[in-house]
């Protein structure tokens, strides 16, 4: 066997492990990938369940909640807790919208159009939306989003 012979036969081995690699490496972002996403639905999750446990841990916090907004004139003490509250659930949605634009969840995991409706069902969330006492909280692109979906739904007629 000439010097030729052994580098072809080199440059194959080579070539072999650099394919053997790349197919390595494709299955590591790939189960990484999976993990990004398991970790990003188990914090969707455990938020989720934080707004609802702040709901439902404290049933005088929660009447405040709901005393304070069906007032038109609100302290700022008031407004702050008011606003505070509401946007426990609405940065969650908007994290959620935010997730599935980049991509690190899945469509099938929360419908967020589904939630967004619901939500917006609510005369509370309804009102405050109307009234923009969220929108210098929320990114403009989520904000259009919301409006866009709730007009599509035709929910917002006020009652």
């Amino acid at each position: 066997m000439n010097w030729e012979a052994i580098g072809a036969i080199g440059e194959i081995v080579g070539e072999v492990a650099v394919l053997l690699t790349i197919v390595y490496l494709a299955d590591q972002i790939k189960q990484n990938t999976k993990a990004v996403k398991a970790a990003t639905q188990q914090a969707i999750s455990d938020a989720t369940t934080e707004v609802w446990r702040n709901a439902c841990i404290d049933i005088d916090r929660t009447e405040n909640f709901f005393e304070i907004s069906e007032k038109d004139d609100r302290t700022k003490a008031e407004q702050s807790f008011y606003v505070g509250w509401l946007m426990q659930t609405i940065r969650q949605q908007e994290n959620i919208y935010l997730n599935l634009k980049l991509g690190s969840i899945d469509n099938d995991f929360v419908d967020l159009n589904s939630r967004l409706v619901t939500l917006f069902k609510n005369p509370i969330y309804r009102k405050a939306w109307l009234d923009g006492d969220l929108t210098n909280f929320l990114i403009t692109e989520f904000r259009d989003y919301v409006d866009d979906l709730i007009g599509a739904e035709s929910l917002l007629v006020k009652e």
